[in-house]
């Protein structure tokens, strides 16, 4: 008995005690609180924000709860416990979607993004860029939409996709603006100018490290552009002005610059010190190492390791290997099989007979380029993934739509004879058009098999019949300077022309037909940039359309380089819906509106009417000139 009532005692104490725990929780954070969004910056406690967010899960459907998931992610982001950040940043993203608030899914997507980014999971970080991208179209926030364009092209960089990662940076440089987003396209300058360098196109390079060097008022950001440039110089052997750059930079660094980025600067003057005359640049080697091992700078001792190894690789060898060693360790630690490829290539100078670094080699030069292949390849399957997932919810828009007004109809007699009517008016009229397209496809073909016997009759019979009557003449008339002049100068009209009308590879060996085109016409100061030329499926064209499009894409080059005096082409190759668009555009000088165009651009107008699609030519007086062509597909 007594036993009981101690029980009694107990379980009314504990009642007592919760019941005042839940009144204090209630009037702290009750779910009709007045939290606001700018209060909720003050919030700096976990658990206050941990009550916040489960009462405001039942609570209204307003902005507060999706904002204190967010100062949550933030405040663990803060302490560096990046688990607990990624967590949040999920709950985050599913918050906003089934609230559909477009501004905080983009916002998340981007966290996400970069969450797996710092852990190296680099196709999940794509995704999420990608997406973010996306959410921020929706808002037409174009600043972030080009910055998430911007983090796609280091990613692609980072994974050795260079064509990807220049295409993505020019991309997102159509949607920042050079004076509100000023600080990102420095950046986009000078991520061009990486790409461009490890393209190996010096001119290119110079050019984008120069603009953003030129344009960067940040000292410590400059000096970093700086020391890019000054390694694009030392890669094409042009030591001295690398090291007049690398000089001045380190004579302008302020207090507050990173002592890692010091390091960089001081070994990289070393690095082009010893290429030029191999000075002794022990001393800065060593100031490098140093730095670096204090600072825990782990991919900065990779090239302290790898330069210490090339200078005592004649010197002292046994010290060589030591470097090496732990150049291989650290690659291995940081899974950087590019630095440990380097370390094995000079580890087989000092130890040829050594079989395991033969075939550590052969094992990790494979695996990187199986690498890089499947980050491509993955790359543009998201991509693809994106583009496809895009086109399905217009279409579902679309449908839906049309079954809502389809619902508002009656579905009277009336109206289903009058469908049925036109369904089989649109079947005739569909035969029709179906015959008409077989005759016109027939015609096409027959025109491209006249201009192939033609090409060949050309190159077979009539050019070597002017070349055999130059030899004649060379033989028997050794004076006749004039007319063997007139008979190459025909000679090689005659071949043009038949070259002009020679087959084309169509199907997947098209983009290479078309690039070999674009190739010969970018030189002598003229730059042609292409966008989407490798990605596009050319296999849902078919054989006519290829041929017109191949021989358009030529008149129009053709008359680039004729008349407008153009320094930069852009071709942009793309498919919308159901149509394929070229949407050509250049800096050249134009030409008056009211001036008629020429026979070239008359024949492309037809060439492409022929195959169902639209030329739009739209000249600029002192402006360039575009030009857009849809080919169904």
């Amino acid at each position: 008995m007594p036993d009981q009532r101690i029980l009694w005692v107990i379980a009314i104490v504990v009642s007592l005690l919760s019941c005042h725990q839940d009144q204090h929780l209630d009037k702290v954070y009750p779910v009709n609180s007045n939290v606001t969004l700018s209060s909720l910056d003050t919030i700096t406690d976990h658990k206050e924000l941990s009550q916040l967010i489960a009462l405001r899960q039942k609570g209204p459907k307003d902005t507060v709860l999706l904002k204190a998931i967010w100062r949550k992610s933030n405040l663990f982001d803060t302490g560096e416990n990046y688990d607990s950040v990624l967590k949040y940043d999920r709950m985050l993203l599913q918050t906003a979607t089934q609230r559909k608030n477009h501004f905080y899914t983009a916002k998340a997507q981007s966290y996400l993004a970069y969450d797996h980014r710092i852990k190296q999971k680099f196709d999940s970080a794509f995704y999420y860029y990608q997406s973010a991208k996306n959410s921020y179209t929706q808002i037409n926030d174009s600043t972030q939409v080009g910055r998430m364009l911007l983090e796609i092209g280091k990613i692609q960089y980072r994974k050795n996709d260079y064509y990807g990662s220049k295409e993505s940076i020019t991309e997102a440089l159509q949607f920042l603006d050079k004076a509100r987003d000023k600080k990102y396209v420095i950046w986009c300058w000078n991520e061009l100018g990486n790409n461009y360098a490890s393209l190996e196109d010096f001119k290119n390079a110079k050019y984008n490290y120069e603009k953003a060097i030129a344009i960067e008022q940040d000292i410590s950001n400059k000096i970093l552009y700086i020391n890019n440039l000054a390694i694009l110089f030392s890669n094409n052997r042009e030591y001295s002005k690398a090291i007049t750059l690398l000089n001045d930079a380190i004579e302008k660094v302020p207090k507050d610059f990173k002592r890692t980025e010091y390091a960089r600067l001081i070994h990289n003057k070393a690095e082009c010190q010893w290429k030029q005359n191999k000075t002794n640049v022990l001393e800065l080697y060593q100031e490098a190492l140093s730095i670096r091992k204090k600072y825990q700078d782990k991919r900065g001792l990779l090239s302290s390791y790898r330069s210490l190894g090339e200078y005592y690789e004649k010197t002292r060898p046994t010290l060589a290997v030591n470097y090496l060693d732990s150049l291989v360790s650290l690659s291995k630690e940081l899974n950087i099989p590019k630095a440990e490829i380097e370390a094995l290539e000079i580890l087989f100078r000092l130890q040829p007979f050594t079989i395991s670094h033969k075939n550590r080699y052969i094992k990790l030069k494979d695996s990187l380029y199986l690498d890089e292949l499947k980050s491509k390849n993955q790359f543009a399957y998201l991509k693809y993934q994106n583009q496809q997932e895009k086109e399905r919810l217009l279409a579902l828009e679309s449908e839906t739509a049309q079954n809502e007004a389809q619902l508002a109809r009656q579905e009277t007699q009336k109206i289903l004879l009058l469908s049925i009517s036109a369904i089989l008016l649109m079947g005739g009229v569909s035969l029709y058009f179906l015959l008409k397209q077989r005759h016109k496809k027939e015609k096409l073909e027959e025109i491209y098999n006249t201009e192939k016997r033609i090409s060949q009759e050309l190159h077979d019979g009539l050019a070597n019949d002017i070349f055999s009557l130059m030899t004649g003449i060379q033989g028997t008339h050794k004076d006749d300077d004039a007319v063997l002049t007139q008979l190459d100068h025909l000679y090689k009209t005659t071949r043009q022309i038949s070259h002009d009308n020679a087959a084309i590879a169509v199907g997947e060996g098209f983009p290479e037909e078309l690039w070999s085109l674009i190739y010969n016409y970018q030189h002598n100061g003229t730059t042609i940039v292409t966008k989407g030329l490798r990605e596009t499926d050319w296999t849902r064209l078919n054989r006519h359309k290829c041929i017109a499009l191949h021989r358009s894409v030529k008149e129009l080059l053709v008359n680039m380089k004729k008349h407008s005096q153009a320094t930069l082409v852009s071709l942009k190759f793309e498919t919308q819906k159901n149509q394929f668009v070229l949407t050509y555009s250049d800096n050249g000088i134009g030409f008056h509106p009211n001036t008629e165009g020429g026979m070239g651009l008359a024949n492309t107008e037809n060439r492409i009417k022929a195959v169902g699609g639209t030329f739009i030519f739209e000249p600029k007086e002192n402006k360039g000139m575009s030009a857009t062509i849809a080919i169904p597909v």
